[in-house]
């Protein structure tokens, strides 16, 4: 199959953990967005400079300000980036947070085209901000009327675990890209920089794709993500 995996590495903790990830699963094709190429030398990997368009961690860390009064993960949206990146070459491009460990790599699938993510999270977009950061709902309710749908979208549209995602080309990808860049300025525009799993499922609605909640089962059961936030070491 024409997979490619990939990540984004801007700043020292995550180029460190990106290497030991990419080391877990020798022998597949990698692309990492990265301020610091160099750093991914003697390793089978594609790494492109990136210089960082939203916040990066170390932004999130020195400037706690950044999530506002919001509950809810620092929202890294320059991962589009690094997603398009892959699919110049490959018909299949595997997110991974680079803050992920690989037990052993599973024989893939093949995906369907559009997005696959895994069961983590299976609720709607109004579901989850009424558990986490309700107080985003009416930017949210703004931006489903940004991207040309209505508010009842936050309904009907999931949420997605960010971590660990694929897209599969069908011609409709450029489509998903922009919803996700007109999202992501629309959102910092209001001083919103959470809510990444939400603007990936309003992206893939634009998009007009079916998710698939299957592919990536064996990849996430062989997976640990540490998680927790942004890292500073």
């Amino acid at each position: 199959m024409n997979v490619c995996f990939c990540t984004l590495a801007i700043h020292a903790p995550y180029r460190r953990r990106a290497r030991r990830l990419i080391g877990d699963m020798c022998g597949v094709p990698w692309v990492v967005l990265t301020d610091e190429p160099d750093n991914f030398e003697g390793l089978a990997v594609r790494a492109v400079r990136h210089v960082a368009v939203g916040p990066m961690a170390r932004d999130f860390l020195v400037n706690p300000a950044l999530a506002g009064n919001t509950t809810g993960l620092p929202a890294y949206h320059d991962k589009r980036f690094v997603l398009q990146e892959a699919l110049k070459d490959f018909d299949t491009a595997i997110f991974m947070d680079a803050d992920t460990r690989l037990r052993s790599l599973p024989r893939l699938p093949q995906f369907r085209p559009g997005i696959a993510v895994t069961k983590v999270l299976r609720g709607s977009i109004a579901e989850h901000l009424s558990r986490w950061g309700s107080e985003r709902r009416p930017v949210f309710e703004q931006l489903a009327l940004h991207l040309g749908g209505g508010v009842e979208m936050l309904e009907r549209v999931r949420w997605f675990n960010e971590a660990l995602f694929a897209v599969t080309k069908d011609g409709n990808e450029n489509r998903f890209f922009e919803a996700w860049g007109r999202a992501a300025e629309f959102l910092q525009s209001k001083g919103v920089f959470t809510g990444e799993g939400g603007v990936i499922g309003l992206a893939a609605a634009y998009a007009g794709w079916t998710v698939d909640y299957d592919s990536l089962d064996k990849l996430a059961a062989s997976s640990t993500h540490e998680g927790r936030g942004p890292k500073g070491e």
